[in-house]
């Protein structure tokens, strides 16, 4: 039932509880797999996901097909950031990252809602400066830090989400991370090696978060303190 799911969201279930029944009537729930495509790029924005389980990408095309993750949305929040800052399109691709379910709003719907619900608007303005802060320190991190430690923060930041279970191939963490795939095979191997986690067939398993975390830049603890206060109240 749809109606138990929205309270696996964190951020519909800090609405109020008139604004959480409408959208919960207007909501449909959707399983979805690595590689599926909620939003394409350049294109009006047809809904508002809200993650319920898994993990949903934001994805900015680079040259030719390549792409590189600028953010990513999980139970703590939605994709359609763009409708909260009164544009209607994004430039971007939204992809399941990490499979599980997702319910979708029409957008109209959620910028009705905006314009009515001022503490609706408050969350999601909130919400969207916390996610600008996250972009800005994952940019900064692309630029200085190293393989090792990105990766470590990509798995500590995804664990936060789905828990120490992973599911996730090495073609998608290298897209994620703007890297050769063969670059993830090697360090992966590494930590695999030093017993920071554990890797099978498109999974990836956390085994010590204390020492994954000491190889991870500090990019991991000031964008997951960022969503926190995104979050508040």
């Amino acid at each position: 039932m749809l109606a138990s799911g929205v309270e696996k969201n964190r951020f519909l279930s800090s609405l109020t509880p008139a604004t959480r029944s409408l959208f919960e009537a207007r909501m449909t729930a959707h399983g979805g797999g690595i590689g599926d495509v909620l939003q394409t790029a350049d294109s009006a924005i047809e809904a508002v996901w809200f993650p319920l389980s898994g993990i949903v990408s934001t994805l900015r095309q680079l040259q030719g097909d390549a792409n590189v993750e600028v953010d990513a949305a999980g139970v703590e929040g939605f994709l359609g950031l763009e409708l909260v800052l009164g544009a209607r399109r994004t430039p971007d691709t939204w992809v399941v990252q990490s499979p599980g379910r997702f319910a979708r709003l029409e957008a109209q719907i959620f910028v009705d809602a905006l314009e009515r619900d001022a503490d609706l608007r408050d969350a999601a303005r909130r919400y969207a400066a916390a996610i600008l802060t996250v972009r800005g320190q994952w940019i900064a991190c692309n630029a200085r830090h190293t393989i090792e430690q990105r990766l470590a923060k990509w798995l500590l930041a995804t664990r936060d989400r789905v828990g120490n279970e992973i599911q996730i191939t090495q073609d998608v963490v290298a897209m994620m991370l703007g890297v050769r795939r063969a670059s993830v095979v090697t360090v992966l191997g590494r930590f695999v090696d030093e017993g920071l986690v554990a890797h099978g067939y498109a999974r990836v398993r956390v085994i010590d978060e204390d020492r994954l975390a000491a190889v991870s830049c500090p990019c991991y603890s000031k964008a997951a303190q960022a969503l926190r206060n995104g979050l508040a109240a």
